[in-house]
C-alpha cells in the first residue's frame, strides 16, 4: 500500500444506514483507492464515521497531492465523471474539499436509521 497508514475513527459502536450494501462498499473502495493513489510517497488516510441527528457521515481524509481547483470546480457538473451514483441512489450526498499538496477530504452523507 505504498506506506499508507489507514486510521479508523468512529463516534459510535453501531451505525446503521439503509442502503444497497454492495453499492456502498464499492463507493468506499473507490474513495480509498483514490486516496492511496494520491499519496505515492505514503501518508495517512483517516476514515471517520459520525452520526449527527439522523445523518451518518463517512469522511475519507488523505494527505495526498490534492485536487486542482479547476477540477474541483467541475465536480458535480453534468457529464463530468464523479461516480456519485452509488450515493445518489441512497438519497445521499458527496462533498469534496481539497487543497493542492495538502490533501483531500471526501464526505459521504447518508440517512441513518
Amino acid at each position: 500500500m505504498c506506506n499508507v497508514q489507514i486510521v479508523m475513527k468512529s463516534a459510535a459502536d453501531d451505525i446503521y444506514v439503509t442502503c444497497e450494501e454492495n453499492q456502498l462498499k464499492q463507493v468506499c473502495i473507490n474513495f480509498i483507492k483514490n486516496a492511496i493513489e494520491a499519496m505515492p510517497d505514503g501518508g495517512e488516510l483517516t476514515i471517520q464515521l459520525e452520526v449527527e441527528k439522523e445523518t451518518v457521515s463517512i469522511r475519507f481524509i488523505d494527505q495526498g497531492v490534492g485536487i486542482p481547483k479547476d477540477v474541483l470546480e467541475k465536480l458535480g457538473q453534468p457529464f463530468f465523471t464523479t461516480k456519485e451514483k452509488g450515493t445518489e441512489n441512497h438519497d445521499g450526498t458527496v462533498h469534496v474539499s481539497s487543497e493542492e499538496q495538502k490533501g483531500t477530504t471526501i464526505e459521504i452523507r447518508l440517512s441513518g436509521l
